[in-house]
This record gives structure tokens, C-alpha cells and sequence, in this order.
């Protein structure tokens, strides 16, 4: 699916490829199926927001990787009485993913001393503050610039500063969501040392291709994007965006997920959904006193006759529970639960139904729901 950018836009298919932007590592989604990723929902707690920044060019680690080469350099180019230049372990600058792919800036002359301790946090009087692009140029946009300058916390003319806290707004600019990459650059001037943080801006927004969200409406991302067109991307939005299509499927018992955003040349997004088709229905008989695998009587397409759910579709937490239900007012089960499991690397599902019969003859209050209907493997992506 493809969304022009016209305001009256709509979803067509395209089998159009995008060329990848060549300056944009790929992401560090591992190619997991559905199944593995929905139970590292439930085994994975919440991580905070910086994180959350793993799409395309915007991944952390290449972030992090980049600002320790830039802090590096900026220790280098700090002047100090007798030739004596500062120095600090950067361990607190570790990147929660892998940096294979980070562009490294050189390192500084090994022949720099190093300081540690309380040495590591000396403070170092800066003049001026001034937010310039990677060339050192002003930002053509104002408003990219004024974003940048709001993030800053400790940097402020005419004050002093340790490099922790240089740091520590190099990563705040990044977590406004609109750069790819910011550098501390310190320049010796005849008023004292100028701090200047040059970023890169992200590209800007002109189009769409959804892949993989055959349940989702089209109009949903439609409106979520609209009024992005031309629009420096911001990561935080394109964060809020994927979190609301979980969200979408979570509220409708659906099992899908974002499993890929990409930004590719030219502005173009690209998100890949992972949606839980059913591959096969399968019904186990169980004994009613042993729980083990028996023989039903029940002929199986007078239970697939009651069922709403049908391979091809993508599987419904709901529509799973309905069906069972559906099986107990029959009146011939006495327990009916439906577990759904992943069918191998497929990314597709198989729905188990676990079927106990009535005993011939027999008259019973009524039949229950196992709570194997909300479990299983794949359960963890639907809240309960």
C-alpha cells in the first residue's frame, strides 16, 4: 500500500521497490517470527523512551556510537593551561544495541592522556552556545534550530560544564525526535571556548508504503500521516504511530504488530506489519477424567461448521472466544478451550481446540471456557 500525498490521498497496491537510502544502516529488528515477538512481550518489561528510537537511521546505538566518537573530539580541541588536555571514561555512554553498524568519526591521537574519577567531571567555562549543521552552517530551517536550542538543559552561554553534561544534551537534542545525529564541536575564540552542537536533520516526509496490514484499514495510517507530508520526520510521532497501530490490534483481539519501519530515500517510510494468519484448525478429543488424547464421536465438520474463524484470516482473540461459546451451547461439550500456537517459522498460527464431550446420555448444568482460550504462547500481546 501506497499513500500519495495529496490531501485527499488513498491506499493503492504498488509493487514498486524503493531504493534504500544509502547513508541509512537498517534496523536492528531481528527477523523473528510473530510468535517469538509476541512472547517477548510478555518476558520483556517496558524499556524507557530512549529505546524506543530504533527506526531506520534513527537507531540509538548508532546515535550513541557517533556522539562518543564527537565527545572524543571535543575533548581533543579543549585548550588548556600547559598543554594539558581533559579526559574521561565514557563507559556511561553504552549502547543497549549492537554498534557494528555505527560510523565511527577517527579516534583522538592516542598519545591524550586520560583522567578519571573526579578529574572526569572538572568543569570547563564555555562562552557561547551555538546549534549549526553537521558543515557548520546555519540551520536553513529556524524551527529546526529553536527545537534543538529547547532541548538543551545545562549548555547555556557563560557557563561551566562537564562533559557529562555536554553529553547528556547531545542526547537530549537526539530525543526531540528530529535529528539524525548532533556532535559537540568546541572552538577556541578570542572570547573563550564557543560550544557548537552540529545535527543533521531527518528527512523530510513525502510518502507511505504500509506492507503486511491486510486487517487494517487503510484510512487509519491515512490519518495518522496526513498531516506529516513535507514535514521534518519526527521519531517521537513515527513512535506514537506504531504504538497506535498495536494498539488498534490489541483492542480488537487481533494478533499484529509493527515488526519493521524503515525510512528510505527520498522521505519515503516504510512500515512492515506482522499479522497472525490462521494456517489450520485443528480439534483434540480429550478424556474427561485422564485429560489424555481420545477418540471423539463427534464428527469434526459438525464442530468446523459453528466456527467463525477460518484459515486465511488473521486470528481473533474475540472471535476465538465467541466460538467456543458457540461450541458449548451445542450442548454435547462439556469443555471447550482454544489455544492458539505459532505454525513453525511460518509466522502464521494453528488454532488448537481442546474438545471434551459430554458423557453419552448424560444431563449437566452447562459446559465451561477453559482459560486455554487466552493462553498459549501467543497470548501475550492481548491484554487481559
Amino acid at each position: 500500500m501506497e499513500m500519495a500525498r495529496n490531501q485527499d490521498a488513498r491506499f493503492v497496491s504498488s509493487s514498486v521497490k524503493v531504493t534504500r537510502c544509502s547513508i541509512s544502516p537498517p534496523l536492528p529488528f531481528p527477523p523473528h517470527n510473530l510468535g517469538f515477538q509476541l512472547q517477548r512481550t510478555r518476558e520483556v518489561p517496558p524499556l524507557p523512551f530512549a529505546s524506543h528510537l530504533p527506526f531506520a537511521r534513527h537507531n540509538l546505538s548508532f546515535h550513541l556510537q557517533r556522539a562518543r566518537d564527537s565527545v572524543r573530539r571535543f575533548l581533543a580541541s579543549i585548550p588548556l593551561p600547559g598543554g594539558v588536555f581533559p579526559s574521561m571514561s565514557l563507559s556511561f555512554l553504552r549502547a543497549p544495541f549492537p554498534l557494528a553498524l555505527a560510523r565511527a568519526e577517527p579516534e583522538p591521537p592516542a598519545s591524550l592522556p586520560r583522567r578519571y574519577g573526579k578529574e572526569a567531571e572538572e568543569r570547563i567555562l564555555i562562552s557561547e552556545v551555538l546549534i549549526r549543521s553537521k558543515d557548520g552552517e546555519e540551520l536553513e530551517r529556524g524551527d529546526l534550530a529553536a527545537a534543538a536550542a529547547a532541548a538543551l538543559k545545562s549548555c547555556r552561554p557563560n557557563s561551566a560544564l562537564t562533559l557529562r553534561e555536554v553529553q547528556e544534551d547531545v542526547h537530549r537534542i537526539i530525543e526531540s525526535g528530529y535529528f539524525f545525529s548532533c556532535m559537540p564541536v568546541a572552538v577556541d575564540t578570542r572570547d573563550g571556548i564557543r560550544l557548537v552542537f552540529q545535527v543533521e536533520p531527518n528527512q523530510e516526509f513525502q510518502g507511505l508504503v504500509c506492507e503486511g496490514a491486510d486487517a487494517l484499514p487503510s484510512k487509519f495510517l491515512e490519518d495518522a500521516f496526513r498531516d506529516g507530508y513535507g514535514k521534518v520526520v519526527n521519531v517521537r510521532h513515527l513512535n506514537d504511530v506504531v504504538n497506535s497501530v498495536n494498539g488498534w490490534y490489541a483492542e480488537r483481539g487481533l494478533f499484529g504488530l509493527v515488526s519493521d519501519v524503515e525510512i528510505l530515500s527520498g522521505g519515503i517510510i516504510r512500515m512492515t506489519v506482522s499479522e497472525a494468519v490462521v494456517n489450520d484448525i485443528v480439534l483434540h478429543f480429550l478424556d474427561r477424567k485422564t485429560g489424555e488424547p481420545t477418540t471423539g464421536k463427534t464428527k469434526p465438520e459438525t464442530i468446523f461448521r459453528q466456527l467463525t474463524t477460518k484459515k486465511g484470516q488473521v486470528y481473533s482473540l474475540l472471535q476465538g472466544k465467541r466460538d467456543a461459546e458457540t461450541i458449548l451451547t451445542m450442548g454435547i461439550m462439556e469443555d471447550c478451550s482454544i489455544i492458539p500456537q505459532p505454525a513453525g517459522d511460518t509466522g502464521k498460527v494453528d488454532v488448537i481446540m481442546n474438545l471434551v464431550e459430554r458423557p453419552s446420555g448424560g444431563l449437566s448444568a452447562g459446559g465451561g471456557i477453559s482459560s486455554g482460550i487466552t493462553g498459549g504462547p501467543l497470548s501475550g500481546l492481548i491484554g487481559r
